[in-house]
């Protein structure tokens, strides 16, 4: 009977051991669910961040749509992860803004202290902001053009035939000399009438002048009418006769610019015979485009540099402005007069034209001071204990090393001029820490099991 007992409990005994067992099972099984559960879930809530884009340079900067890295630029690339919302800040704030306006801060840079060491170790030097007239170069080019007043045109005023051109075209020539001879029966008739007057005032008799001799000294002026010089009147004269040729003489000295005459033409009262220009004095038209235009100024000094006379400056000044622009070329000439007695400079040479320009006192700062970005221009100002305050700048005009500051600095500042690229990445990289915070931690395998503890903390407190 008392076996029987020993063995009954015995059985009990093992019966709820087993219970037991598969309760314990059972338990684990569920925690294993749950725990995949949560995993899939925090994996979900991770995968809704999956079209945020991230920087593959600075893993800190992270947007939700593509743009570029506040840092350095490059273009952002898509993450299947992203960090918790609420472990940082947002980024998109700081990416969108825009430059900041003149003497305000510069969208991701901070102000940053550097130490004197190693401001000397890279060897940055400081300027101070001044106030001074610039004289500003506007610079373009500039084509040599013969004077118009130094032009002038050979024409015959009566009809006949080109007997002789003893000129070639560009040719040099003095005033009085013969570029070709005419005759016709026109100009022998002239001639004849002239002498017969001549004639009958020589047989006139009286102390004064008379009719005769005033028809006479009609007919010398018809004759000069004709375009026929005086010096050839007067060989009609002396000889008493006509002369079958005239000679068409030069009306200045010059060079031959065109020759539209050949021997045996015959020509009419008008016909444009020769073209002479006198190249002691020369135009140079420069063009000047539609933005520079108010800039120009009667009297504001020019020079002329051509690649003929390398080294070589002709200096002028702005004696006149055209009223319209050019309509093909959209710009606006300005003219000035050189002197041009040795012929150094020809019609059609082209050039490169420095024109002074006068600014009013204005602030200053060295030009390898500022930072273009091209959407932005900004400086560093340095201040006390090592102090480097980013400033947005309002830029003008350029000369001599200097740049015009509208807006952003006040005198007395002082500005860095070199090892700019030392504050620059200071700033930035201290902007992207203060925005951003350190970038997440990473376990070897993406971040998941971080990830997932943390998403377990959180369903389990």
């Amino acid at each position: 009977m008392a076996e029987s007992d020993g063995e009954e409990a015995s059985a009990a005994g093992v019966r709820v051991a087993g219970v037991l067992r598969w309760a314990l099972i059972a338990l684990m099984a569920a925690a294993a669910v749950g725990a995949w559960i949560g995993y899939a879930r925090a994996e979900s809530r991770f995968a809704q961040s999956a079209d945020q884009y991230q920087c593959p340079m600075h893993p800190a900067v992270l947007l939700d749509r593509p743009g570029e890295c506040v840092i350095c630029g490059m273009a952002l690339v898509p993450v299947g992860h992203a960090p918790p919302r609420g472990s940082e800040k947002p980024a998109a704030a700081v990416v969108e803004r825009l430059p900041g306006d003149p003497g305000g801060p510069v969208p991701g840079l901070v102000t940053v202290d550097i130490g004197p060491e190693r401001t000397q170790l890279v060897g940055m030097r400081t300027a101070k902001v001044t106030r001074q007239r610039l004289t500003t170069q506007l610079r373009t080019v500039g084509f040599v053009s013969a004077d118009d007043s130094s032009v002038a045109i050979a024409t015959t005023r009566f009809s006949g035939w080109v007997e002789e051109v003893p000129v070639a075209q560009g040719q040099h020539v003095e005033k009085g000399e013969v570029l070709a001879t005419l005759s016709g029966p026109e100009l022998l008739t002239a001639q004849q009438v002239y002498l017969a007057a001549r004639g009958w005032a020589a047989k006139q008799k009286g102390p004064g002048p008379g009719a005769a001799a005033s028809s006479a000294e009609e007919e010398n002026n018809a004759l000069q009418r004709l375009g026929i010089a005086q010096r050839d009147i007067d060989r009609v004269a002396r000889g008493n006769r006509p002369l079958p040729t005239m000679p068409i003489r030069a009306p200045i000295s010059g060079h031959v610019a065109r020759r539209n005459v050949l021997k045996g033409l015959y020509v009419q009262p008008g016909t444009e015979l020769f073209q002479i220009v006198d190249l002691t004095r020369v135009w140079v038209v420069a063009d000047v485009y539609e933005q520079h235009a108010t800039r120009l100024q009667l009297g504001q000094g020019a020079r002329l540099f051509l690649a003929a006379h390398p080294g070589e400056a002709f200096s002028g000044k702005i004696d006149f402005i055209y009223p319209a622009l050019d309509p093909e070329t959209h710009t606006l000439q300005a003219r000035m007069q050189l002197p041009n007695p040795e012929l150094k400079l020809r019609p059609g040479m082209y050039g490169d034209v420095l024109i002074d320009v006068p600014a009013a006192e204005t602030l200053t700062v060295p030009a390898e001071a500022v930072i273009d970005t091209g959407a932005s221009q900004y400086v560093f100002v340095a201040g006390p204990n090592g102090r480097f305050d980013p400033r947005v700048v309002r830029l003008g005009e350029r000369a001599a090393g200097r740049v015009q500051v509208l807006e952003g600095l006040e005198g007395d500042e002082v500005v860095v001029t070199t090892a700019n690229f030392l504050v620059d990445s200071e700033s930035r990289l201290r902007a992207a820490v203060e925005v951003f915070g350190p970038p997440p931690e990473h376990d070897g395998k993406g971040g998941h099991a971080a990830r997932t503890a943390q998403s377990a903390s959180g369903r389990h407190p």
